[in-house]
């Protein structure tokens, strides 16, 4: 089954040199290495957008902008394309802080058909990356971890949110800010999507 994939870049870009999201949502490792967390979810978004279209997956980009936009307006916005596309799936971008390390998947409190797609995104991203951790919570028996986070438990399509890696953490923050990382973690992404579209879930 194709489906068509909402592309949320969490929190906001940069707009006249300023971070519109700041202070929260960055980290200075030094003067010269700060880290902001919209700016990279941005990146990661971008080039997910670019090479998923070029793996012919149908992708919208719901956060089109630099603003720093509301999430009750995300999650209209998210709604609005579910009512036009009955197979749409979200997929909310964040990297992670608060002294920890690897990688998380987030789902809406309960078992829903989000936790399958959860499940495949886990999967790969402990298939891909066997060095760095997965943090899972399997007291349900599966991989991901659950929230009421707004932007998983007010949209009305299938929605996961990945954290990738923390970016308060020096050496996961240099993977963040590699070229060659995002792409290997773009790759995973994609292959999760078609590994999803396959099982039709």
């Amino acid at each position: 089954m194709k489906y068509v994939w909402a592309i949320d870049k969490g929190h906001g870009g940069i707009i006249d040199g300023q971070y519109v999201t700041a202070p929260s949502k960055m980290y200075e490792h030094s003067s010269s290495e700060v880290f902001y967390e919209g700016v990279s979810n941005r990146v990661i978004g971008d080039l997910l957008l670019d090479l998923g279209r070029k793996e012919d997956l149908v992708m919208i980009d719901i956060c089109p902008t630099e603003l720093d936009v509301p999430l009750p307006v995300r999650v209209k916005i998210a709604n609005e394309y579910y009512k036009q596309y009955g197979n749409l799936v979200l997929l909310s971008l964040h990297s992670n802080a608060g002294g920890g390390s690897g990688f998380e998947v987030w789902t809406s409190v309960g078992q829903t058909r989000s936790d399958k797609f959860a499940e495949i995104l886990g999967g790969r991203l402990v298939h891909s990356f066997p060095d760095l951790p997965f943090r899972s919570d399997t007291v349900d028996g599966d991989l991901d971890k659950e929230s009421q986070f707004y932007i998983l438990a007010k949209t009305k399509c299938p929605a996961v949110l990945p954290e990738c890696l923390f970016f308060d953490n020096y050496n996961e923050y240099l993977l963040l800010e590699e070229g060659e990382f995002r792409i290997a973690y773009v790759k995973v992404l994609i292959d999760f999507m078609k590994k999803a579209e396959l099982q039709n879930i």
